[in-house]
């Protein structure tokens, strides 16, 4: 952390927010970046029995913070951790924190010690997906700013999503609890409709993140992974059809950093994601085979955890036909979810140990041995092919695993395609004897095709073109009065031309004089 000269009120900042987001069984804190102690000061208000401690660089803000917290650590945070023993706090807070460290991942791993297994981080980190952002950048102009998103002392910048990343890296879990709002987006969405739709965003989903100024977000532990790469290879695969997608997720994977002795297959223009992937079965060069999806992003250490993951879910039942990151059972109660997976903003973070048997994968992360006999069907196209091999995989009976395996599916998809409808009705079509059929989207055999709603820029089309409809009724109406009032015009005339017109107005003279 840089330090810099702010002014007197920076470090009495109180977030209200982070404060909210503090559970309330969390009974001993250290807040790095403490200030002068004024969010601990109230976290003790709430509950006197808590211990709090603090980590400052200034000193002159630290001294405050010693009258009001249990204990402050003068450090830079990115050299040292305080001397509190390891394993022993319930929660660790970044209160705009990490965005002004060099590594903040380092940070984050080397403080994860000193949790306890069921403790948690919270974080409130400043997103630059904001609108004001976006808007300065498409006019040229970035500039750092005294305080706000682009504080003059901040060195990192974050989304939701790149900030869920190096959670997952630094081994935790994350989860946004909250968002600091500004209401102000809308009108630029609407405008830019156009735009987010060329890019494959549709604007629903993209009001949120630039309409958010700041996120809230926690963090619970996974289990540690060993450091580098994991010592047995994987062939991991994936269909490409959008190499911005590609190349900002799952080739940023660490597993598939330069140096790994993993293979990676690329499909590309494939007609269907079993033409790919049953053409990749026959190349892979390892034992292990992972098909995995274009938007995905394996967290460091994840390539270990997937194979200590598989080889305790082949201890348990046996020989795996195909194993995922998130899947699910059914039975008389309905569909049961399991697994751990980040979807996009949303966590699914079931509680069943894991591994488990389950009845069906998602298709997001598709595991299974070089040698499997099983096949994906063309027929599916990109949809459901998951659902099909655990079908498939189960009838020859080998079991379905789901692994605890946490990853972030950084998905562009918003809304069921009709292409997704064809093909859950050519997989009821395949499999007839199986009722009720479900997949991770829900029950297929009673499932409805919506009308995928239309973007802002369709709904702006419909307002013009109804305004345009009213106007053409108005017009018509106009038209008609018009016409009604010329045609009484003539009838006028033609009545003061008539005869019996000039004989009353002879009549009516003639009285007037008498």
């Amino acid at each position: 952390m840089l330090p810099q000269p702010q002014p007197d009120a920076y470090y009495d900042g109180f977030n209200e927010r982070l404060f909210d987001a503090v559970p309330p069984r969390v009974s001993r804190i250290l807040e790095v970046g403490c200030a002068r102690g004024r969010l601990g000061q109230e976290l003790k208000r709430q509950d006197p029995s808590r211990y709090v401690a603090g980590v400052e660089l200034d000193g002159d803000a630290a001294q405050v913070a010693k009258e009001r917290l249990d204990d402050v650590f003068v450090l830079d945070v990115q050299a040292d951790i305080p001397p509190i023993e390891p394993g022993s706090m319930d929660c660790i807070l970044f209160g705009d924190v990490l965005e002004h460290l060099l590594n903040p991942e380092d940070v984050l791993r080397r403080y994860r010690g000193l949790l306890a297994p069921d403790g948690i981080v919270l974080s409130s980190v400043p997103n630059v997906q904001h609108f004001s952002v976006v808007k300065n950048l498409l006019r040229g102009d970035f500039m750092y700013q005294p305080f706000g998103l682009l504080d003059s002392t901040h060195l990192r910048f974050f989304t939701a999503m790149s900030f869920a990343k190096l959670m997952l890296d630094a081994g935790f879990l994350p989860r946004i609890e909250d968002r600091i709002r500004s209401g102000q987006a809308q009108q630029l969405v609407e405008r830019a409709a156009p735009l987010l739709t060329h890019c494959r965003v549709h604007p629903d989903m993209a009001l949120e993140p630039l309409d958010t100024f700041q996120y809230i977000v926690s963090g619970t532990k996974l289990p540690d992974a060993p450091p580098g790469f994991a010592a047995t290879p994987i062939t991991f695969v994936a269909c490409v059809n959008d190499e911005d997608q590609l190349e900002s997720n799952l080739l940023r994977s660490p597993c598939l950093d330069p140096g790994t002795p993993h293979e990676l297959i690329l499909m590309r223009g494939q007609t269907s994601a079993a033409d790919g992937f049953n053409t990749a079965i026959e190349k892979a060069r390892h034992h292990l085979v992972v098909f995995v999806q274009q938007d995905i992003y394996l967290p460091r250490g994840w390539d270990s955890r997937f194979l200590e993951q598989f080889r305790a879910a082949e201890g348990r039942f046996g020989s795996v036909g195909v194993a995922g990151a998130f899947g699910y059972t059914f039975g008389p109660d309905g569909k049961t979810d399991l697994g751990r997976v980040l979807d996009r903003q949303m966590l699914y973070d079931m509680p069943a140990p894991l591994p488990a048997k389950a009845d069906g994968l998602d298709e997001i992360v598709l595991a299974v041995r070089r040698d499997t006999p099983l096949r994906f069907d063309p027929a599916l196209g990109f949809h459901l092919y998951g659902a099909d091999l655990c079908l498939s995989s189960r009838r020859l009976g080998l079991p379905v695993a789901v692994l605890d395996i946490p990853c972030l599916h950084n998905s562009l998809f918003a809304y069921l395609p009709p292409a997704f409808h064809a093909s859950r009705e050519r997989l009821l079509a395949k499999w007839p004897d199986v009722r009720p059929l479900h997949s991770s989207m829900g029950q297929l055999d009673t499932m409805e095709p919506q009308p995928v709603p239309g973007t802002w820029v369709d709904d702006l089309h419909e307002r013009v073109a109804q305004l345009e409809r009213e106007l053409a009724t108005t017009h018509g109406e106009l038209d008609s009065t018009r016409a009604e009032f010329d045609d009484r015009l003539r009838h006028i005339a033609n009545m003061e031309a008539s005869v019996f017109w000039k004989l009353r107005n002879l009549v009516h003279n003639v009285l007037r004089r008498g």
